[in-house]
């Protein structure tokens, strides 16, 4: 069965490969927001490339944007403390979903993850897909990686956001 969009007029999608497409598009999206921005993502790294997603989401809440970021408690786990202060004092509205506690994953219900990596801005441009706020040359277990993850998500503005 072939599936075929069916697109109003007014839609822009636009295809991004990896961290290196996608956070200059975060960043400059970010940086030209006017009234909110709603983040939620599987894993939140500050490292690498990955601090330029945090910088420009403490610049947008410095400015009066309403700036919202919700990570998984598995994912992305403790943020480092300077970086949550950061976050926090710049005005970042910052939510851990489903911290693990003591128990970690022994208790059943805490398996339910949010997996998700979508961001909207404005209520008119969204980025959605598998990549998170991850350095693609990094590796918070391994270090530094010889080569980039492979991974794609997606822009897209019009009244599909």
């Amino acid at each position: 069965m072939k599936r075929v969009a069916d697109f109003a007029g007014d839609h822009r999608v636009r295809l991004l490969q990896g961290a290196q497409e996608l956070f200059p598009a975060l960043v400059e999206a970010m940086d030209a927001a006017l009234s909110d921005i709603q983040f939620e993502t599987y894993i939140f790294d500050c490292t690498g490339a990955g601090a330029e997603v945090a910088e420009a989401l403490m610049r947008a809440a410095q400015r009066g944007v309403r700036t919202h970021l919700v990570v998984d408690g598995v994912g992305t786990g403790p943020l480092p403390p300077a970086w949550r202060q950061r976050l926090r004092a710049a005005g970042v509205q910052f939510r851990v979903y489903s911290p693990l506690g003591p128990l970690g994953l022994l208790l059943p219900h805490r398996w339910r993850r949010l997996h998700r990596k979508l961001c909207v801005v404005d209520g008119l441009l969204v980025f959605c897909g598998g990549i998170n706020v991850l350095d693609d040359f990094h590796d918070p277990s391994y270090g530094k990686l010889d080569a980039p993850r492979f991974d794609f998500a997606v822009e897209a503005t019009g009244s599909l956001v």
